[in-house]
């Protein structure tokens, strides 16, 4: 890990107002094939119908890369949600995309433990699975589990080079001078973005500016950096995996406090305008001057 001192990127992370925001140069489709080649390749094995069972992370995640027309050509009849009451349907197959919180797991350990719900379950984490949660699992539902895999799509696609984490409440308790959930949240997105080089498989060098008033890039860049190195030590594919020429700079709202505050120039924020000929010209408005 090292401290900045350039601005040749290929991934960019900054602490935005109210979300975890990265942009990176790269135009993918990550999450959608993530899923395919996952969940719904596991779906294509058995000819018979299934239930998709949700969290509200999940769901979003889904919404933004899948239509319900998609799920049903793979046979899945109904979307539920992981903490409202749902009827059992002990005939069927249930598959559970979830994030790997206690939370999450104690719902589907509920879904089994006195009287199963459903015939079988297909488990899919955004993310590693703690070994706590895992064996707590094991431990009350393991003869109702087919499958239980772990993805790394832990983050939410927004444009071809744009996603968010999905953690509005971020800004607050990293920044809020009685925050108790500081260290806890830049785990949780230092996770987060480690799932993120994973799906790209990279292994970035981390960097950040070494300045006393960026004492929170320093944490983030330091968690991501030891996070990557566990997580290329676990991989499980044989081969031990070294640095790439990818560079993740981690910088604080402070580093651009302006650009939140600027009106859009951008050619898409002028998607809403009359476009009468093939082009649009701006001329003698205001901001311009």
């Amino acid at each position: 890990m090292k401290c900045f001192r350039g601005l040749s990127l290929v991934l960019t992370w900054l602490f935005s107002f109210g979300f975890s925001q990265v942009v990176f140069l790269h135009s993918w489709s990550i999450s959608l094939t993530e899923i395919k080649d996952t969940i719904i390749a596991d779906c294509r094995k058995s000819e018979v119908w299934k239930i998709l069972i949700l969290d509200s992370f999940t769901t979003k995640l889904l919404s933004s890369c899948c239509k319900m027309s998609d799920l049903m050509a793979e046979k899945i009849t109904i979307v539920e949600d992981l903490f409202k009451s749902r009827e059992p349907v002990q005939e069927m197959k249930a598959i559970y995309f979830m994030s790997p919180t206690e939370k999450c797991v104690e719902a589907f350990i509920a879904d089994f433990k006195l009287k199963p719900k459903y015939k079988a379950a297909y488990v899919y984490f955004t993310d590693y699975c703690p070994d706590d949660l895992f064996n707590n699992m094991k431990l009350h539902c393991a003869k109702y589990i087919r499958v239980c895999k772990e993805l790394n799509i832990s983050f939410m696609p927004q444009e071809a080079q744009v996603f968010t984490c999905d953690n509005p409440s971020a800004f607050k308790n990293i920044y809020g001078s009685n925050s108790q959930d500081k260290k806890k949240t830049l785990e949780t997105l230092a996770g987060q973005l480690v799932t993120l080089c994973a799906t790209l498989d990279e292994y970035p060098g981390v960097r950040y500016k070494k300045d006393n008033n960026m004492e929170n890039a320093k944490i983030l860049a330091e968690l991501v950096d030891n996070k990557l190195a566990v997580h290329y030590d676990l991989d499980d594919s044989g081969k031990k995996k070294g640095k790439t020429q990818a560079q993740l700079l981690i910088l604080e709202r402070n580093f651009d406090p302006v650009s939140p505050i600027l009106h859009e120039l951008t050619y898409q924020a002028r998607d809403l305008r009359t476009i009468v000929t093939p082009r649009i010209i701006c001329r003698d408005y205001q901001y311009w001057h």
